[in-house]
């Protein structure tokens, strides 16, 4: 009993230094690069600019450059896992967008959601196009969504970033 006991204070003083620490179960999320290959494919998945003179690219040509990997908590356990893909900060400075105030995420689901150049800015966003390694498919929200390093930050738990988590994307327009 005794050993018990003490087995039992000794887990919770770990529990409580992990927790003080501030760990709570979950691995801060900052992306990290990744050696992944670029996919394939030449059909475009994704359009970058305003609206008729938009460049459509395909998944290669957004995978081009490096590639980064995060895991991170999602705000619908289902997705939870580990995403890769370009930061968004680097595909918009790629093709000359890098100095507007926000884009404009366009989904396939008729959803669109503005997102200010301060969360880029602040926070590694990722353009994933796959997880766990994977190409991500339209019944997993792709080919194309928005993921913020939701674990980085508290700030991020707020609800105001949920509706920034845009999936199905098929354009970004940028936003003056």
């Amino acid at each position: 009993m005794k050993r018990l006991f003490a087995g039992l204070c000794l887990f919770l003083f770990a529990a409580s230094a992990w927790s003080a620490a501030g760990y709570s179960g979950y691995s801060p999320a900052r992306p990290q690069p990744t050696s992944l290959a670029p996919l394939g494919g030449e059909l475009p998945v994704i359009a970058l600019g305003i609206r008729g003179s938009a460049r459509q690219l395909n998944v290669a040509e957004l995978e081009r450059g490096m590639l980064y990997q995060v895991r991170t908590r999602s705000f619908w356990p289902a997705d939870d896992g580990v995403y890769q893909g370009p930061l968004l900060a680097d595909v918009l400075a790629r093709y000359g967008m890098d100095k507007v105030k926000a884009i404009r995420v366009f989904g396939g689901d008729g959803f669109s959601q503005l997102i200010p150049c301060e969360d880029w800015e602040r926070w590694p966003l990722l353009l994933a196009t796959r997880r766990d390694g994977h190409p991500l498919s339209r019944r997993e929200k792709g080919p194309v969504r928005v993921i913020y390093p939701r674990d980085m930050d508290k700030t991020l738990e707020d609800t105001l970033y949920r509706l920034r988590w845009v999936w199905l994307i098929e354009r970004i327009e940028p936003v003056n």
